[in-house]
């Protein structure tokens, strides 16, 4: 009976000293700190998940919308220049050739979509819809560009 209480006596003392040594060593372990500069993975890089459409759409979200979901930094002379010499053609100069809802009476024209829906303003005109026959401008305009077309749109006529 002797030795099984010292068993455990030392069973104690080695568990005891294992818990506060262990609390010791590692509560000053600065490897658990997490650094949101080290963490964010390089654009194209196979830790980068982000999809080309996802990675997009979080720059207008980010960086290019203003509090109103206004463009910021768009050259609008420049912007109307590129949409005359590219977009006009189908969208017509003050961006009321198509209706863009199916409703009528209530037509949705290109100044209003770039006003009231940048997002899907800005996914359409970087990705294009197949369904609808327009393009993806991505690969044909820069992203500065592009900026400018979207600023320019938003001052078209809504209606």
């Amino acid at each position: 009976m002797r030795v099984s209480g010292k068993i455990w006596m030392y069973s104690a003392f080695i568990v005891l000293n294992a818990f506060f040594l262990g609390n010791t060593v590692f509560a000053n372990d600065s490897t658990k700190k997490i650094d949101a500069v080290k963490e964010k993975p390089a654009p194209g890089s196979k830790a980068d998940t982000l999809t080309r459409e996802d990675a997009r759409m979080a720059y207008l979200i980010y960086n290019l919308l203003d509090e109103n979901k206004k463009i910021k930094g768009a050259d609008l002379k420049r912007g109307e220049e590129l949409f005359y010499t590219n977009c006009g053609a189908c969208h017509g100069n003050d961006g009321r050739r198509f209706n863009f809802t199916p409703n009528q009476r209530k037509a949705t024209y290109l100044g209003a979509t770039a006003r009231n829906e940048m997002p899907t303003f800005w996914y359409l005109m970087n990705f294009g819809d197949k369904k609808r026959g327009m393009l993806a401008y991505i690969d044909e305009f820069s992203l500065q560009e592009l900026v400018d077309i979207a600023g320019f749109a938003q001052t078209l006529p809504p209606d």
